[in-house]
């Protein structure tokens, strides 16, 4: 059995201290929780680029093509890492993510989700911007900042319909450990290359570095037969006019 990585060696950093409680889950999210497992093996089936824990990135349109314009964006985030005191933690605006982003050590700045756009936050970062709207079938965009000593405890997301994507462009460089951790096989990101994995598998992630850690972080739409494609557009307009997208919606002005 995997066994996480023991934290050592990253001092505590006053920010941690603030606590979030997840909110008790509403029925409609307890009943598609218990769904999901018969949804996702129908999912699988219908995958026309496989069911692995990890994908090709080179399997996904769009996603190499940015990659060539990663250090032109992680230039462009400079100047917002300055005050990323004033980007909102995930587990404040999204209270359904608590259980995983409990203090304010995982922050957010969004782009685009489910159709809704920050166009504040576009406009601060115009490049990023201009990749994201080049990938086709993005779902969620957000810059994911991990603090130093962050922990994101191992879980499952919600549907095989779409992959995470990851575009690293800061990472620590004091060597120690940064990584994420799908379906038991450690990984180490690499700057301006793509990680994509199925976020069904378990996952977890560490940042035990004295730096911070920043994504692109992209949900794009797997490719999948005709029945996949009638069911992830279902499930995306259920999920679009829920309370899970309508508490960020609200907080972060799209």
């Amino acid at each position: 059995m995997y066994q996480p990585p023991r934290q050592r060696g990253v001092a505590p950093d006053p920010q941690h201290a603030e606590h979030y409680v997840r909110p008790r889950q509403k029925p409609l999210v307890r009943i598609g929780k218990r769904l999901r497992d018969p949804v996702n093996r129908f999912l699988a089936g219908q995958s026309l680029i496989g069911d692995t824990p990890v994908i090709d990135a080179r399997l996904i349109p769009g996603l190499n093509e940015v990659a060539r314009e990663w250090s032109a964006m992680r230039d462009e985030i400079i100047p917002l890492m300055r005050e990323r005191e004033i980007i909102p933690p995930l587990g404040k605006i999204s209270p359904d993510h608590r259980r995983i982003a409990s203090s304010p050590a995982w922050k957010s700045f969004f782009f685009q989700g489910y159709g809704y756009h920050a166009a504040g936050n576009q406009a601060r970062c115009p490049l990023i911007a201009d990749a994201i709207s080049r990938v086709p079938g993005v779902v969620v965009a957000f810059l994911s900042i991990m603090e130093p000593g962050t922990h994101v405890p191992r879980h499952r997301g919600l549907t095989k319909s779409w992959l995470n994507c990851h575009l690293p462009l800061m990472l620590p460089k004091d060597g120690k450990r940064c990584e994420i951790a799908v379906d038991g096989t450690t990984h180490q990101w690499r700057e301006g290359e793509w990680f994509v994995f199925d976020e069904t598998y378990p996952h977890e992630v560490w940042n035990m570095s004295d730096e911070p850690r920043v994504m692109l972080l992209l949900q794009v739409q797997r490719d999948m037969k005709l029945p996949g494609r009638i069911a992830t557009r279902m499930l995306y307009h259920a999920i679009r006019r829920s309370s899970f997208v309508g508490d960020v919606k609200n907080a972060v002005g799209a």
